[in-house]
């Protein structure tokens, strides 16, 4: 009958000796199965056969198989490709209960204990000599666990001490470069010290070295500036101040200038002070000074809120108390307009024309007629800064202080005459005075005219008024507007009387017709004439030979002309008896007369001298 339990593990005869030693280098006799699992009795004397039979379900007299199904059903397992071993292809059975979309992590089971040939292995990788006694007695089995034991704390031990030597090697090279560092930055502490400042690369360095040295060089600076006399236009302090800027530039930048900080900060409140409760706006020169000295040295910020917030006040405040006819800014302000910013410049020229402004409407005397431009220095201003909306502005005011003038009068023709010509004397022109005359005069006298019931006196009535006004204000221009309403009077008086110059057809217009169109507001009226646009009127050519016609019309003379041509031109004769008389021709706008043998030019009012 077949007894597994009878194979035995057969010894080579070499194994029985002792004294032989492990061809692994290093190591003594072979690991045996009772380092990984204690041996029983039926292992002892059966073998490593038996102990694997028993793994596989063997029970004695039951035959093999876990199901005591015997030889006859062996245990089956998946056929695997060679080369790939176990866990080469997916042995999972059937009834595994996994899921595939749940990854599970790999847990790795570890002996507390490590083997001692595992031990030797790290003790050697570690330089430390394991005795060769040890390496022959790593596979004697239970009989090393307490050498293996030893050996495990005291290579725990020398762990220890090994990650201790490690720490403290690394504190060790930190604390050298650290000292590296700490001599490097006093060596560039002593460059600053030294003056030294270019030697200094590294830019932790040169922060470093950037604040040290503005620690140095602040209470010096504000030394300075407290001795700083704003009124001393020989300082030395901004030369003195340029001095430390050069040695402190060498840390300069775009972004950061702790130097130029500085100086701004103390210059900006010591400069605004003098200039708000000691500085005079009579006094431009030292004020220019303040500025100009400091420029290289303060930040444009700086002296920006400068004039924003100390000087232009104090502009304004002197520009308001300014009396028209005395000296007022064009004798302190012109000096400024080349060094303050623009901006500045627009504010304080603004203020000016608002001031001049202000005075067309009450302080200006209209019996002048021309504005004093040139007196009050207006022209001035008006040269240097004045663009159209500015002597807009100005034609405005002299426009409502007229209209103020004419609301105030009888509203006469003396009136209305005076306040065209003041119009005109200021250069307003004449399609605005024509918009003015309409309202201001024109609107109310003709409702006046209608209001009359009887004809003559409507008749005296726009003779005495219209007609006039308008035979008077003829020769400088036509007025087309009150030239409408004059017309439209006269075309009324003629179907009244019934002239031959009468319409066909006429009606008398409502009462208070024309007056209701009036602008009563003198800012509106102004606005609307500023929205005025000027129509082009046709130029009226003028031949020489007309004025020729005209002049001897005027004197009794005729214009014959000749059949002959002389250089090209049309030849004349001027003569009182039609047959004798003075030869001449045009060319170039002047007349060639033939007074001798020759031709010559001669004037128009000599022609008649030379007629016989």
């Amino acid at each position: 009958m077949f007894n597994p339990l009878q194979f035995q593990r057969r010894r080579r005869a070499s194994e029985d000796d002792e004294s032989s030693e492990d061809e692994r280098p290093g190591l003594g006799k072979p690991n045996s199965i009772t380092d990984e699992q204690p041996l029983t009795d039926v292992d002892k004397q059966y073998g490593i056969g038996a102990s694997l039979l028993r793994q596989m379900g063997y029970v004695e007299g039951k035959g093999l198989g876990k199901a005591e199904q015997g030889i006859v059903a062996p245990i089956e397992t998946k056929m695997r490709p060679r080369g790939l071993g176990i866990g080469g292809i997916d042995e999972k059975s059937s009834d595994t209960d996994s899921s595939d979309d749940e990854p599970m992590s790999e847990v790795a089971f570890e002996s507390t204990l490590p083997s001692l040939y595992a031990l030797i292995e790290q003790f050697e990788q570690l330089g430390t000599p394991v005795p060769l006694k040890i390496k022959e007695i790593c596979d004697n089995g239970s009989e090393t666990v307490d050498i293996r034991a030893a050996l495990a704390d005291m290579l725990r031990q020398l762990k220890d001490v090994q990650a201790k030597i490690d720490l403290a090697q690394h504190e060790l090279e930190q604390q050298r470069r650290i000292e590296t560092a700490s001599r490097e930055r006093r060596l560039a502490l002593q460059r600053v010290l030294d003056g030294k400042h270019e030697m200094i690369e590294d830019d932790g360095d040169r922060e470093m070295a950037a604040k040290m040295l503005m620690a140095k060089l602040e209470p010096q600076v504000r030394a300075l500036m407290d001795s700083w006399d704003p009124t001393d236009l020989d300082s030395n302090v901004p030369d003195r101040l340029l001095d430390y800027k050069d040695e402190y530039s060498l840390f300069e930048s775009d972004h950061d200038n702790a130097y130029q900080a500085l100086v701004s900060r103390l210059w900006e409140k010591k400069a605004g002070d003098f200039f708000a409760t000691k500085w005079s706006v009579w006094q431009p020169n030292l004020g220019i000074a303040l500025i100009e000295d400091f420029q290289e040295l303060v930040s444009e910020e700086a002296v920006a809120r400068v004039y924003e917030n100390v000087l232009l006040p104090k502009f304004r405040d002197e520009i308001g108390h300014w009396k028209m006819g005395e000296p007022g800014p064009e004798t302190w302000l012109t000096d400024w307009l080349n060094v303050m910013d623009e901006r500045v410049v627009d504010q304080v020229v603004a203020d000016i024309f608002q001031k001049y402004a202000d005075w067309i409407l009450v302080g200006w005397n209209i019996e002048e007629q021309q504005l004093p431009a040139k007196r009050v220095h207006l022209s001035l201003w008006l040269d240097l800064y004045g663009d159209e909306q500015t002597r807009q502005k100005m034609e405005s005011s002299v426009i409502k202080r007229c209209v103020q003038e004419l609301r105030k009068s009888k509203l006469q023709n003396a009136d209305v005459v005076q306040f065209v010509a003041l119009l005109r004397a200021n250069g307003v022109r004449y399609d605005k005075i024509d918009y003015l005359l309409e309202n201001e005069a024109v609107l109310s006298w003709t409702d006046k005219f209608y209001s009359l019931s009887d004809a003559r006196d409507q008749y005296h009535y726009v003779f005495d008024s219209l007609v006039r006004l308008y035979a008077r204000l003829l020769s400088c221009y036509h007025f087309p507007r009150l030239q409408t309403y004059l017309v439209l009077a006269l075309d009324h008086l003629n179907f009244k009387y019934q002239t031959s110059l009468q319409q066909l057809q006429m009606t008398v217009p409502p009462m208070h017709r024309f007056i209701s169109q009036r602008e009563p507001s003198i800012s509106k009226l102004v606005e609307a004439t500023e929205n005025l646009s000027l129509k082009p009127q046709k130029k009226i050519n003028v031949t020489l030979k007309q004025l020729l016609d005209d002049y001897c019309q005027e004197h009794d003379l005729f214009v014959l002309p000749e059949s002959t041509l002389m250089a090209g031109k049309a030849m004349y004769r001027v003569t009182r008896n039609m047959k004798s008389g003075l030869l001449i021709y045009l060319d170039d706008d002047v007349v060639w007369a033939k007074t001798g043998t020759d031709f010559e030019p001669v004037a128009f009012n000599e022609l008649e001298h030379y007629v016989h």
